[in-house]
């Protein structure tokens, strides 16, 4: 049985429905069960990250875990997991982590995504890291301002990302929890072109026939509309120092990772896009 954390999201629902598709045992781990329609073959354990006697209850039985978790509770909540799937005595997870948690760690949120690390690495279960770069589906946030204002405002913008499209670090995790040889392994994985927000806006664009503008915010900007959305501050100051470091490393250097686990190339931001450019023109 695999039990999957972080069901509801974008990768833990494509997760859920390629283990699924395989024939795998698969358990989604859900707050909300009106979010939680995952079709047939997949058992449901509601319950909260916050609440380890409910993530006990959902390792009952289980012999591997996936894991995905964001915002500021997440290290809280990575260390639940961890701490319950050593109590199962599962013994392998496969946790999404961040190119940010990469050594050296220079910043908070940096810091948090490598403590998170630290949890599994001594949790007593075989553990895989998957490190992507920027996800391509970060940029539906600028959905408001495309549809609004033409106009896309974003901190950083100048620095390049090899955006990874979330489907190949869904599959990557499928293959890592499915196949041997993955265990003490961490996978950092990008997509195959390093892009600036500029030139993301400008593919945008494209797609919806129309001319963008790209502008550079300030980053007190971005940190007002952080808190303006509930986001603590330490946190978000961690996210934008992440966001703004400039090392290549962190996710603007292209690697073959994702061919290399999936037998093909990256997905592109231009596939990702055809596949999304309606959310830009609502």
């Amino acid at each position: 049985m695999i039990v999957v954390f972080g069901a509801t999201g974008t990768v833990g629902r494509q997760v859920v429905a390629a283990l699924a598709a395989r024939g795998e045992p698969v358990r989604a781990f859900v707050r909300d069960p009106a979010r939680a329609s995952f079709g047939s073959g997949v058992e449901r354990a509601v319950g909260d990250l916050g609440r380890p006697d409910s993530v006990r209850s959902a390792l009952a039985g289980a012999d591997r875990a996936f894991m995905v978790s964001a915002g500021p509770d997440a290290l809280v909540h990575d260390r639940t997991v961890a701490a319950e799937v050593r109590r199962a005595g599962v013994r392998h997870v496969v946790k999404v982590s961040s190119v940010a948690a990469l050594p050296p760690v220079g910043d908070a949120y940096g810091g948090q995504q490598a403590a998170s690390e630290r949890a599994f690495t001594r949790c007593g279960a075989g553990w895989t890291f998957l490190r992507p770069a920027a996800f391509m589906s970060n940029v539906l946030q600028w959905s408001w301002s495309i549809t609004a204002e033409d106009t896309v405002y974003v901190p950083f913008g100048h620095i390049a990302r090899a955006l990874v499209d979330p489907r190949d670090v869904s599959e990557a995790a499928v293959t890592a929890l499915t196949s041997p040889g993955h265990e003490g392994r961490a996978y950092t994985l990008t997509g195959p072109e390093a892009l600036t927000a500029a030139r993301q806006t400008e593919a945008i664009g494209r797609a919806l026939g129309r001319r963008l503008r790209c502008v550079d915010a300030p980053p007190s900007a971005a940190r007002k509309a952080m808190a303006d959305a509930g986001m603590p501050a330490a946190y978000a100051d961690g996210v934008l120092a992440s966001l703004g470091d400039p090392d290549p490393a962190r996710g603007g250097t292209v690697l073959p990772t994702v061919e290399r686990l999936l037998g093909r190339p990256a997905g592109t931001f231009a596939s990702w896009l055809a596949e999304h450019v309606a959310a830009f023109s609502a």
